[in-house]
């Protein structure tokens, strides 16, 4: 990591108010000292400190601002400077052309935050967890995000590792020396295990919401034909997105659309009525009605409530089965038929639709995503799920198996926590990590 790279650490799809060039290694001061002209600009720039002066290019005089930033305090470890020019896409460009010109070589993906990582900044999950802020879709991803990015949520692994180190050495010393070690080793190694066993219970328990924080919760609107479903999509997403009809089969196919509630990502699923007959089209609408609410997590069943229950409502029933739903009856103010359990709600004119988002967000339990956190990365989960089964096999044989088995038991956990935390991981998962970053992060 000897040479320089430089990125826009901002966006240049669009001409913005300002623009950020990051530079980063062992020549960046010297690099942009040797584009940048400053009258307060000493030899030796004081760090954390801006400056205003110019960026002067062979075609070009920029106003700009530089500031540097000295290793280790930086945030790759490394001596970084940076420009802040205005936003213009040309004027940006033409800079960063300038630096590469000066030494500096185009930085690749997630490569500032890699060296963060290789310089011990952060961990390898830490900086998953920046990569996931990112790609942030709500408030309780963003929220779980930080919690990966500021090692609060595998703040209990990170204990785990040390004192699994901990215990390793306790009882190696216990199998080369049986007759000078202490007799309480043992208790204290096996403590070790339950601690990390206990984290690991705790983290995989909180997958269950995983998906709902990560990609939102499915919601499908179901029901017979004509009972308001659309109207009922347009009235939870506040707006008309789908289109609203007398006429029965309007909706012919799976409409999907999404909104943010409680900080959680619900994405609405408003599909065909679901009825014998009807054209070769709406047949198909009506199979991927069915395979819709196969893949929901919540499902919305409308009913009509000035029309009397029919065969066909019980067949959706049972199309439901056992899976999470919320009855609604529709048309509270032409109500001839009562349905026992339904929330009544006028789609039309979107009264008790509050009614309804509360219960959706009862049933999902957002509450739980602001808890504690949720483990939400699959290679964690994957990591982690195999280290619980190690530290399981080490506390079930503890005591009465060799001491080398439950060494042995141990060390695979160390190993599978430390692809976790990136203290035992390979070059070619750190590569896949960090190629997900954009470019100038």
């Amino acid at each position: 990591m000897s040479d320089t790279i430089v990125a826009v650490a901002t966006s240049i799809a669009t001409a913005s108010a300002i623009n950020i060039i990051k530079v980063s290694g062992e020549d960046a001061f010297a690099i942009v000292q040797s584009v940048f002209s400053s009258a307060k600009l000493p030899s030796s720039p004081q760090p954390n400190y801006m400056y205003l002066g110019r960026v002067n290019g062979k075609n070009f005089s920029e106003r700009a601002f530089a500031v540097f930033f000295a290793a280790p305090h930086s945030y790759t470890g490394e001596d970084v400077a940076e420009l802040h020019c205005h936003g213009g896409i040309a004027v940006t460009e033409a800079i960063v052309r300038l630096l590469r010109e000066k030494g500096a070589r185009p930085a690749q993906a997630g490569e500032f935050t890699k060296r963060a990582f290789l310089n011990g900044k952060l961990t390898l999950a830490e900086a998953e967890g920046l990569l996931d802020v990112i790609n942030a879709e709500s408030e309780s991803a963003i929220y779980n995000a930080y919690r990966l990015a500021d090692g609060k949520l595998l703040q209990g692994l990170y204990e785990s590792e040390k004192r699994l180190v901990a215990a390793m050495a306790m009882l190696e010393v216990k199998l080369d020396y049986p007759e000078e070690t202490e007799e309480d080793t043992f208790p204290q190694a096996e403590e070790a295990l339950r601690f990390a066993l206990k984290e690991a219970d705790a983290l995989l328990a909180s997958t269950t919401y995983a998906k709902t924080v990560r990609l939102g919760a499915n919601i499908a609107i179901v029901g017979l034909p004509n009972v308001g479903k659309s109207t009922l999509l347009n009235a939870l997403v506040q707006s008309d997105r789908a289109i609203v009809s007398d006429i029965a089969g309007t909706t012919r196919d799976v409409l999907c659309e999404s909104i943010e509630l409680g900080g959680i990502k619900l994405n609405f699923l408003d599909t065909a009525g679901i009825r014998d007959g009807g054209d070769v089209i709406e047949k198909i609408g009506v199979e991927r009605s069915k395979k819709a609410i196969e893949g929901a997590d919540l499902i919305l069943f409308m009913v009509d409530l000035s029309q009397p229950l029919t065969p066909e409502e019980r067949e959706i029933f049972d199309l439901i089965g056992d899976k999470k739903h919320i009855l609604i009856g529709n048309k509270s103010d032409k109500k001839v038929y009562s349905r026992p359990g339904a929330i009544e709600i006028c789609a039309n004119t979107g009264e008790g639709v509050t009614t309804v988002t509360d219960k959706i967000l009862s049933i999902l339990n957002y509450d739980a995503v602001y808890s504690q956190g949720i483990l939400t990365n699959e290679r964690h989960i994957a990591a982690l799920t195999e280290c619980k089964k190690y530290l399981a096999a080490a506390l079930a044989t503890f005591g009465s198996a060799p001491v080398e088995c439950t060494l042995s038991d141990i060390r695979s956990a160390l190993d599978t926590l430390g692809q976790i935390t990136g203290t035992n991981v390979s070059d070619a998962v750190i590569d896949n990590v960090f190629k997900n970053f954009c470019v100038g992060k």
